[in-house]
């Protein structure tokens, strides 16, 4: 069937086209721009250039009808998938129970509904409370203020190349590019950061557990002697798998080195799983490929099954079970987004969902390890459907190739295939929904090696 033309004279009148339309992409996206803010849309900072019409599962659809598959489930928060129906319904309910309820003046029904099924997943049995926030970064400024105010210390390690979200705050003790800590640098004051063994670039020479070693061997030779005194600091926040510095897996010697110096020194221990945990990984939590118990854990992006936002926060009896930390949120623990949650979790453990995400992302990084015979891949690498994809302009030296990378992105995206991609970075990363049918993946593969073909020499 052939689609109608929107006429140039009706979009000259203003009149918005039916979705559906042909021309219809134009005038949506010419509004978009419009309306929002310079940096949404830009040619060098945009991260998209359609405007979807309608979601479901693992798709996609602009408002010409073109069909798209999401190899990002929107940033690992639709990890079942988007417009789940069985999330759907009980949160719908959710709603019409309940509509709102702050937690602190009225504790309800949901809120202890979730927590008991959180602390049923928990990454160790240390974890005995649990703390509800609004947003993935809300948890990691939870997890923080429980560490700080509950040991009364007023440092906060990170490492460089994390990301804990885009909030003042988060953007203090997160470093994943100094871009977006332009303007903000003067608020770090409180935040210590030190390097992260991001293997592919480790020194000439060295294995990937020589890499680990060094890392620890700074922060304890360099940084706790010339730059804070460890009984100064309240905790240690990191991701056990960095995803959105582009998938790096640090060497198990690294972080449990780090549990060790944390026991040494008193600190809290905090697993940032934002974007790792919820089976992403191929297990439920990244914190439990190594084998170490964390004190405080982040939690938030898929907990709400993609429909409700909630964040939350495992913490164990010396960080929420002594003293008083003032942190809160008016809408962080929203009835229908605990419901959600509680959902969302039932359903990972029924279909086993990490085990799944384990087996297909396996078989997809085992394809996707080919692709380093091209060019223009440095290297791939990967823990269930968390891949990424290094994209150099000399295999020798390693450069990173921005330019590259997006020109790649956005071939995919015109070829039916959305990768998760950030501009002035040279990782494109796979991370789909965990449900996922394995066609439909091994389809947008063969997009995204098209692409990559196409750029390299």
């Amino acid at each position: 069937m052939t689609r109608r033309t929107f006429p140039a004279r009706m979009a000259k009148k203003g009149a918005r086209p039916p979705v559906g339309t042909k021309g219809a992409a134009d005038w949506y996206w010419k509004r978009y721009t419009e309306l929002y803010p310079k940096y949404f849309w830009a040619d060098d900072t945009k991260l998209a250039d359609i405007v979807v019409a309608s979601a479901k599962g693992s798709l996609l659809y602009d408002v010409e009808g073109k069909e798209y598959i999401d190899l990002t489930s929107q940033w690992a928060t639709n990890n079942l998938g988007n417009v789940h129906p069985e999330i759907l319904k009980a949160t719908l309910d959710a709603l019409e129970r309940y509509g709102f309820l702050i937690l602190f003046m009225n504790p309800h029904l949901p809120m202890i509904d979730v927590a008991e099924r959180l602390l049923s997943i928990r990454p160790s049995d240390n974890l005995t409370r649990v703390f509800l926030e609004l947003s993935g970064t809300g948890a990691a400024e939870g997890a923080v203020k429980h560490a700080i105010e509950a040991s009364g210390r007023p440092l906060i390690l990170s490492f460089m190349g994390q990301y804990h979200g885009l909030s003042i705050g988060a953007t203090a003790f997160g470093t994943l590019a100094s871009r977006m800590r332009r303007n903000w640098e003067a608020f770090s004051g409180g935040a210590i950061h030190s390097p992260y063994p991001m293997t592919y670039r480790k020194p000439k020479g060295m294995t990937d557990d020589q890499f680990g070693e060094w890392c620890l061997g700074f922060l304890e030779d360099q940084i706790l002697r010339y730059v804070a005194s460890p009984d100064r600091i309240a905790g240690a926040i990191f991701e056990p798998v960095a995803l959105e510095a582009g998938v790096w897996i640090p060497p198990k010697n690294f972080v449990r080195g780090l549990r060790k110096l944390a026991d040494e020194h008193g600190w809290f221990f905090i697993a940032d799983e934002v974007e790792a945990g919820l089976g992403r990984t191929g297990k439920m939590w990244g914190i439990e490929h190594f084998g170490v118990a964390p004190d405080l854990v982040s939690i938030g992006k898929a907990l709400g099954g993609g429909l409700m936002p909630l964040g939350a926060v495992l913490g164990d009896d010396r960080s929420m079970g002594k003293g008083d930390v003032v942190a809160g949120t008016t809408f962080g623990g929203h009835p229908a987004a605990c419901v959600a949650a509680t959902v969302t979790i039932d359903i990972m453990r029924r279909d086993r969902i990490p085990e799944r995400a384990a087996r297909i992302g396996g078989k997809a990084l085992k394809r996707v390890k080919e692709w380093e015979d091209l060019s223009i891949v440095g290297e791939t690498r990967g823990l269930g459907l968390a891949i990424g994809v290094e994209i150099v302009s000399n295999k020798g030296t390693k450069a990173r190739d921005n330019d590259t990378a997006r020109e790649v992105f956005f071939d995919c995206v015109r070829g039916g295939v959305i990768p998760l991609y950030d501009y002035e970075m040279n990782v494109l990363r796979i991370q789909p929904p965990l449900t996922i049918e394995e066609p439909l993946l091994d389809k947008a593969l063969d997009g995204m090696e098209s692409a990559l073909r196409k750029h390299s020499r």
